[in-house]
């Protein structure tokens, strides 16, 4: 299949602040962002970004217009978050060189494609912050008799849109349903690159990733994009120019999409930390206790919001530092579409918060 490169524009919205609301531990990895070293991590993967359309193995790769046409080269480290399906949930960019022709941007529109060999703890995969390198080799086309030996890219220049938020996504029995029969309960990892229409709906929707391939996971996830929608809000892209959004699908085993959990939400609203000091449990300021840990068990409504909590033991137990967590989960709402690429509405997640009763020291 011919490969396309996409010139990137300005994509319509930007990363989710980490910063916007607190980060239930059990659930989010947080990633740190720090200063770029003088020299480029070493690498625990590479990528070499296609530059010639006899690369028959890539479907679509980004690279920015104006270094393709020039003929640079460009070599870019990304830090990424690697859950443990292999999923890079979360990507900054380490070290760039050049800098200033966009190449930090391209690499970083290759994260849903990204699956590599998950972590491996002592008791099996592990999240953890992982080096990938992403070369970008200028490409040699050379003439001869009046022919060119080798295909340039077709460029199209797309406005991508980062970090969707969904007013409607496939559900748990979505994904069951169009489970393909050809896996034998295996897992798949599928990514879509779909046109985003005024409505929020999505169409012209093709593959472009697919592990493993030859299970019909594609076509599975196919039948699934009618289901997506846009936020109203992120539906017009700047320049007017078309836009474009990549839809991460994973799906489990059968056993995995049985239980249902939700493990890597992304928050899109919070409690106010404002109201934390009034429900600091009394029962905890009679014992003596100024710390404690609560754990909410909640369902995620079809908005994204938490319903039907429920107190589960917290730390210390009996002294209502659960029941306090269970009405601050009550005003928490997620995005319709995981940070691992699963559904969440249906979905059941334990939210941890810590409540003091005085401000931390630092």
């Amino acid at each position: 299949m011919l490969a396309q490169a996409l010139a990137l524009m300005f994509a319509a919205s930007a990363p989710p602040d980490p910063a916007a609301g607190p980060v239930p531990p059990a659930t989010v990895s947080p990633l740190e962002v720090l200063k770029p070293p003088g020299k480029p991590p070493p690498p625990d993967a590479k990528l070499d970004m296609p530059t010639s359309s006899d690369d028959a193995d890539t479907r679509f790769v980004f690279w920015p217009a104006t270094a393709y046409q020039a003929r640079y080269d460009g070599r870019v480290t990304l830090r990424c978050l690697i859950d443990t399906h292999g999923l890079a949930e979360h990507c900054d960019v380490a070290s760039e060189s050049p800098t200033g022709h966009g190449f930090g941007r391209a690499a970083l529109e290759m994260r849903p494609t990204l699956k590599l060999t998950p972590p491996q703890g002592p008791d099996g995969p592990v999240s953890r912050v992982v080096n990938v390198a992403v070369q970008f080799t200028a490409p040699e086309f050379q003439h001869i008799g009046g022919m060119m030996l080798g295909r340039p890219l077709p460029m199209t220049a797309v406005t991508l849109l980062d970090f969707p938020q969904w007013s409607a996504a496939p559900t748990f029995d979505d994904l069951a349903a169009a489970y393909p029969a050809k896996a034998d309960g295996g897992d798949g990892y599928v990514v879509l690159r779909c046109v985003v229409l005024h409505s929020g709906e999505v169409h012209r929707c093709g593959v472009i990733k697919e592990d493993p391939e030859q299970r019909e996971f594609g076509a599975a996830a196919l039948s699934l994009s009618s289901k997506f929608r846009v936020a109203a809000s992120l539906t017009k892209p700047p320049q007017h120019s078309e836009l474009w959004v990549n839809i991460p699908i994973r799906f489990p085993t059968r056993q995995e999409l049985a239980r249902r959990a939700v493990t890597a939400p992304t928050w899109v609203d919070s409690f106010d930390a404002r109201h934390v000091p009034k429900l600091f449990p009394p029962e905890a300021v009679a014992s003596g206790v100024t710390s404690g840990r609560g754990v909410a068990r909640c369902v995620v409504g079809p908005d994204g919001a938490l319903t039907d909590c429920r107190p589960e033991p917290g730390s210390p137990d009996g002294l209502g530092f659960s029941e306090a967590a269970v009405k601050l989960a009550s005003a928490m709402k997620m995005n319709l579409w995981s940070a691992d690429a699963e559904p969440v509405e249906g979905g059941v997640i334990d939210i941890p918060i810590r409540l003091n009763l005085k401000p931390d020291a630092d």
